[in-house]
């Protein structure tokens, strides 16, 4: 049964934790989003689209926190405020983002959901293979795998060709990988999206 999840850049690790047997799948014109009327506004964001089939286990756990909805957003357009003339001219139907207070979130976020998903798995960090994380800022994930202390040679990243892809980061991450050989059948890899929402995810899969 196909359904649609509108997670943003989290919305890889969103896909896969809701069914049992499932083709995932991320796509996402992010660029429409973004004000071209004002210089630098769409960053480093690209077009992309990935998809992958995978069994899913039991262990699982789901949070819902809306307390940072103002700092990632798109403030007009939804039902709690329909675009009008006013707000069309205020470009309220544009991306709206505090960077340095999203920063400081991902970096801890990123962290935190790493250590829980690990404890899930019963898995320690040496015993990672790959970790796939959203390609939305280098300095994240640095910042994210120095507190951890997990190897840089494991974090691959593309941010530097594609940019940030939003949800179609990770699949495209995967992908490349594989192409590489850098993935074997028994590999343990960890993925972690984070983004507007503010949402987050992380899951742990055996290759």
């Amino acid at each position: 049964m196909p359904a649609r999840l509108n997670d943003g850049c989290e919305g890889q690790t969103s896909g896969i934790g809701r069914l049992h047997h499932r083709l995932a799948g991320d796509a996402e014109a992010v660029l429409k989003g973004f004000d071209r009327e004002v210089a630098g506004a769409e960053g480093f964001h690209g077009f992309h689209g990935g998809f992958g089939g995978l069994d899913c286990g039991d262990a699982r756990h789901a949070v819902l926190d809306g307390g940072g909805a103002d700092l990632l957003c798109i403030p007009g357009g939804g039902s709690r405020e329909p675009l009008t003339p006013v707000s069309l001219d205020a470009g309220r139907q544009f991306l709206r983002m505090d960077g340095r207070a999203v920063f400081k979130w991902a970096v801890r976020m990123v962290a935190d959901s790493i250590v829980d998903v690990l404890r899930a798995a019963e898995l320690a960090p040496n015993e990672l293979d790959l970790v796939v994380l959203h390609q939305a800022n280098v300095r994240i994930i640095e910042s994210a795998m120095s507190d951890l202390g997990i190897d840089r040679e494991k974090v691959l990243v593309n941010l530097d060709r594609y940019g940030n892809t939003s949800a179609g980061s990770m699949p495209l991450v995967l992908d490349e990988a594989h192409r590489a050989g850098r993935i074997r059948n028994g590999d343990h890899i960890l993925m972690c999206g984070f983004g507007a929402g503010l949402a987050w995810g992380a899951a742990v899969m055996r290759w």
